[in-house]
């Protein structure tokens, strides 16, 4: 069972819905629901307030089981170190939604400091209510493996197990000596991404080459050949076409041999650029139709309806993909018979009312009412025996790259 599996069953147990828990930590339900689903992982501190809202310990929450050390949380702050099992489980719920980053860290740091690192974390204490960031620490502390104890030893078991991810090479057989993925630029009209990549060989020689390969989860292939810089760093800039996920590869050409290697896979691609409809409400109407009537009446009902639409800012405060109009039309038997005009304030780029943070996600309402409206049809007899005309209700949504979506509001 995951972390997320783990979070919605507690919810569930505590009679607990999606918005209830996020409003009693202060997140969006978007989140609770991308923790649910192992897309993200939540922060420290939303770990110990989710602990402490579903009535148990870090340890339970992450691993499953309660250590001796550790019991269900109490009113107070924890005072009792997170378990080595732990940080185990938080580093392999990291590894499933950070893979990318996490690896990119410890090759920075090189195994036997990395090993320093974990286990010296497993120790630190809760101290006034909170745990500062394991991320930050891992980063921070400074610490002698000649001082570590066993612990060493059965991280370096799990590591060699595959805490970095199943399928992951180990830094040990790996072809590279360090890599960098980074995004320079989104094209949403054209939906697809401009990536520059960077990779240092472990070995480096006068005939050495390396390409990487997207393998994208809709069947394409695309590989960038990397060319040589200064130094031993070879560098690859290419357009990546969005995909639902992707495989990075990389290949290193020597003496006439291929070698090949899975770098990482990046499960949610294309859902971090374009923006995303949350739910569709049903549009209520009813028809009715008598013996003797020649007529077939479709009514309209009056509602008030909202759509939330997610659209993801990069790390300059930019978005990817927003709004610049929406509307809503209806059509009941090939005629139009509504054509709404959604008045939303979409945030721009740069506006002041965009993110505070690096990179975030703003959630769009668009909001509409209908009146009560009454359409008559011309009776069919073919209506005795086949579906009946009904308003077809569509959004439509105008993005920055020029591109329409349309969606159906179904009953």
């Amino acid at each position: 069972m995951t972390l997320g599996n783990r979070i919605a069953s507690l919810r569930k147990a505590a009679g607990l819905s999606q918005e209830a828990l996020a409003a009693k930590l202060g997140v969006s339900r978007q989140a609770i629901g991308k923790w649910e689903a192992d897309a993200t992982l939540p922060s420290l501190d939303n770990l110990h307030q989710l602990a402490k809202e579903l009535g148990v310990s870090i340890d339970a929450l992450l691993t499953g089981e309660e250590t001796d050390a550790q019991s269900a949380p109490e009113a107070g702050p924890p005072q009792t170190p997170l378990s080595l099992e732990g940080v185990q489980a938080l580093l392999e719920g990291q590894a499933r939604s950070d893979r990318r980053r996490q690896k990119r860290t410890l090759l920075r740091l090189g195994v036997p400091a990395a090993l320093a690192v974990l286990a010296l974390a497993a120790g630190l204490a809760w101290q006034n209510g909170q745990l500062a960031s394991l991320r930050n620490q891992l980063g921070t502390v400074q610490g002698s493996v000649a001082t570590l104890d066993g612990s060493v030893a059965a991280l370096q078991s799990q590591l060699s197990a595959g805490i970095l991810g199943q399928g992951q090479t180990t830094f040990s057989d790996s072809l590279l000596a360090s890599w960098d993925v980074q995004v320079k630029e989104y094209s949403p009209a054209e939906r697809r991404v401009l990536m520059s990549l960077s990779a240092t060989p472990r070995t480096i020689t006068e005939d050495c080459a390396l390409r990487f390969t997207f393998v994208l989860s809709d069947g394409q292939s695309l590989s960038l050949d990397a060319v040589q810089g200064e130094g031993d760093v070879f560098f690859a800039e290419g357009w990546v076409p969005l995909a639902e996920s992707y495989t990075l590869n990389v290949s290193l050409i020597r003496s006439g041999e291929t070698k090949v290697e899975q770098l990482y896979t990046e499960p949610a691609f294309s859902s971090q650029y374009e923006m995303q409809i949350q739910e569709l409400p049903p549009v209520v109407q009813s028809a009715s139709h008598t013996s003797f009537s020649k007529t077939y009446t479709v009514r309209q009902e009056a509602g008030d309806y909202e759509i939330p639409v997610d659209v993801s800012y990069a790390r300059d405060g930019r978005p990817y993909q927003w709004p610049v109009k929406a509307w809503v039309t209806g059509t009941l038997a090939g005629e139009e018979v509504l054509n709404l005009a959604l008045d939303t304030d979409f945030i721009q780029p740069g506006s002041e009312n965009g993110p505070s943070e690096p990179s975030g996600t703003v959630t769009f309402y668009l909001r509409f009412s209908l009146e009560a409206k009454t359409f008559e049809q011309p009776w069919k007899d073919e209506y005795k025996e086949g579906s009946r005309p009904e308003i077809d209700y569509q959004l439509h949504i105008l993005d920055n790259g020029g591109s329409e979506s349309t969606y159906s509001l179904n009953l």
